[in-house]
């Protein structure tokens, strides 16, 4: 086969670079005459690091020691070769179907809209107070975020004057329509005070019923009838994560649980890629939640520059192709696909083009974010609101019935690849054919047709 690395061009996984250019984990790759990366360890099997590393969610251990849901980690990839596929006792070594059904589960079930509290205080126009938040058709209303204090584990606003919307929101409920608070997010795991705090609160059972006390309270005060639970990321380091943080957010689920009955509801926001998915163990908090919501936005975007394998090319962020891949795990898992709902972006990530005349996705290449918005003054991201004044202003969209999505350039020389109500349908559908029980929005407010 061709050279995959050589002097001064490292393996793009990372692994090991051999005498003869090949990426790879095994003693002919790390050892005599390696070339680059030579302590590199896999993902799992017999060449990771401690030699026994299993793959999270029951993924299948490839020969090569990468965990993964296709057929070149569950079965021999190169059967002229005569060798192992799978590493046998490092996860499974069959694959698990995706679900498949004809109803209207999703349609039928849960639609969860997220609220921003800080819309109205940080954005320039488009501002939506809870009190004018479009609830038509939504079963769930979640108010982002609220934080806990990292010393007591005590509930606190994002901002001091949050709480005065607290009561303004939970106002909204209805016998149709519960309102929740969110905790967390991703800003809350940012280096800083509360880098670690969702690891330190779940390190205890003492800090734990800190948490839940608190939480209780909280609630009763204010009226939200559930929490849902955003951390960002158990495990990974980089997001102040632990080793041991996978099991103990099963024991904080488990006693939430123990401590709500059926008084408050419980659920919690995954990773929708398995870099971060690996830190959480879906099918052992399964029964102590309500449901759980799969993340499926935010898969590229200007931040792809900084990864190897990606590198600057215009991706869009919800490519639905992407999204099955990534429900995989679940699956393997043995995650009831009811208890999934399917994250839907009312926003676009934005690329600044390389080349103008360029805005094909998946090939162009991009310098950077795309230009802001005119209400959300962000770069690199647009609101569905903003993005419908420029279609408006002749801005030509075109869709990718294949990835259920919608692309389209602006001011020149930016893309923003996005969803609109035809492709929300498409993945309505979409999450039908997978038998998931129901959607979630990020995020409401996003698109300011105000109730």
């Amino acid at each position: 086969g061709p050279i995959q690395c050589g002097p001064g061009s490292p393996c793009k996984d990372d692994s090991c670079c051999s005498a003869e250019g090949k990426c790879g984990f095994k003693v002919a790759h790390c050892g005599a005459g390696c070339q680059s990366n030579c302590q590199a360890k896999a993902m799992c099997g017999i060449d990771s690091a401690d030699g026994s590393t299993l793959c999270a969610l029951r993924l299948c251990c490839s020969y090569y020691g990468w965990c993964g849901t296709e057929t070149v980690h569950c079965h021999d990839p190169e059967p002229q070769f005569g060798r192992t596929p799978c590493q046998e006792g490092y996860g499974s070594c069959k694959i698990y179907d995706s679900p498949s059904c004809n109803g209207r589960s999703a349609s039928s079930g849960r639609k969860i809209g997220y609220y921003q509290g800080w819309n109205v205080r940080e954005r320039q126009c488009d501002k939506v107070s809870p009190s004018q938040i479009n609830t038509n058709g939504l079963t769930h209303l979640f108010y982002s975020f609220v934080f806990f204090d990292p010393n007591t584990f005590q509930m606190k606003p994002m901002n001091p004057a949050d709480a005065d919307q607290y009561r303004e929101f939970t106002a909204l409920a209805s016998n149709t329509l519960q309102t929740w608070c969110a905790i967390g997010g991703w800003s809350f795991s940012d280096p800083g005070e509360n880098h670690m705090a969702w690891s330190d609160m779940v390190s205890t059972a003492a800090n734990r019923a800190a948490f839940i006390k608190s939480l209780i309270a909280f609630m009763d005060t204010y009226g939200f009838q559930g929490a849902d639970l955003d951390w960002e990321y158990p495990v990974d380091t980089k997001r102040g994560g632990r080793k041991a943080d996978a099991d103990n957010l099963v024991l904080l689920v488990q006693e939430m649980r123990d401590a709500f009955g059926s008084r408050f509801g419980i659920s919690l926001t995954l990773a929708p890629d398995y870099w971060y998915l690996r830190g959480f163990k879906p099918k052992a908090m399964e029964p102590y939640l309500d449901f759980m919501g799969f993340m499926a936005y935010d898969l590229h975007g200007p931040w792809d520059t900084d990864v190897k394998a990606l590198g600057s090319i215009v991706r869009p962020h919800t490519d639905i192709t992407e999204i099955y891949n990534n429900l995989k795990p679940l699956w393997f898992d043995g995650v009831d696909p009811a208890k999934i709902n399917l994250g839907l972006a009312y926003y676009g990530r934005t690329y600044k083009l390389a080349d103008a005349s360029c805005g094909t996705m998946n090939q162009c290449k991009f310098s950077g974010p795309g230009a802001a918005g005119e209400c959300t003054a962000f770069e690199g991201v647009l609101s569905n609101r903003e993005i419908r004044a420029l279609v408006n202003g002749g801005a030509q969209p075109y869709l990718n019935k294949t990835a259920m999505l919608k692309y389209m350039n602006y001011a020149g020389d930016s893309w923003v690849g996005f969803d609109d109500s035809e492709t929300i349908a498409m993945k309505e559908d979409f999450a039908n054919s997978m038998c998931l029980g129901g959607t979630m929005i990020w995020s409401i407010d996003f698109d300011a047709s105000v109730g």
